[in-house]
């Protein structure tokens, strides 16, 4: 995080997500982070409509190289995710996609439990979203101009938002700086966390070439 980041300045252990902006950061290439917790690796692909079964232990970089999952674009091609474990959490990690917003997939994952996502680019504010049992808790545009605060709580985080400047709307800080501080935060709450080096290393990779369809009953685990 650059040294004039309003956030950078007033949030110093955001350190700990810094590298959401870095080449290996997912999100602002156009993918996604999404944390589930106490949901298995198994059930993670079947929320996103993927075969656990067809999944491969791929680096980022076998993964961003091979012959199919090249091909995928933000709709064409497969769709794919790799999947970590972190704590209590699982997490799904997109490239240049974002289905688990787009197509509501974190809204099916979030029936029982907690689920907190991430979902941006480079040009339009970050959205991030905390959905928990059915309920939509909170979410935040990091980098928009206006005030985005949203969901049944969506004053939960002030004191720590206006400690990290996100509150002032249209400061001028990037939307990587105000991720990494939204990402600090909602970290802390829950307790996860995630490193540059899960992400990079070896995890099972998957992919589906149909559209997306909600998961058959049995994956309800209610």
């Amino acid at each position: 995080m650059n040294k004039e980041s309003p956030t950078g300045e007033r949030n110093p252990r955001s350190a700990g997500w810094s590298w959401l902006t870095s080449p290996d950061g997912v999100i602002l290439d156009g993918g996604a982070l999404t944390f589930v917790r106490h949901t298995s690796v198994t059930d993670v692909f079947r929320g996103f409509d993927i075969d656990p079964g067809s999944a491969r232990t791929m680096t980022a970089k076998q993964a961003l190289a091979d012959p199919v999952l090249r091909t995928a674009g933000f709709d064409e091609g497969p769709q794919w995710i790799r999947v970590a474990e972190s704590g209590d959490w699982t997490v799904a990690v997109e490239y240049f996609q974002q289905k688990t917003h787009v197509d509501g997939i974190s809204s099916h994952l979030a029936k029982d439990t907690d689920v907190v996502y991430i979902a941006a680019n480079e040009s339009e504010p970050a959205v991030v979203t905390w959905l928990s049992r059915g309920e939509y808790v909170f979410a935040f545009e990091c980098g928009a101009s206006y005030d985005s605060r949203g969901g049944r709580r969506r004053h939960m985080f002030d004191d720590a938002m206006s400690d990290a400047g996100l509150l002032e709307f249209g400061s001028g800080a990037s939307i990587g700086d105000c991720a990494i501080a939204m990402m600090t935060i909602l970290g802390q709450h829950h307790g996860f966390t995630l490193t540059p080096a899960t992400v990079a290393g070896p995890l099972p990779t998957a992919y589906r070439t149909h559209r997306y369809a909600p998961p058959p009953p049995a994956f309800d685990r209610g």
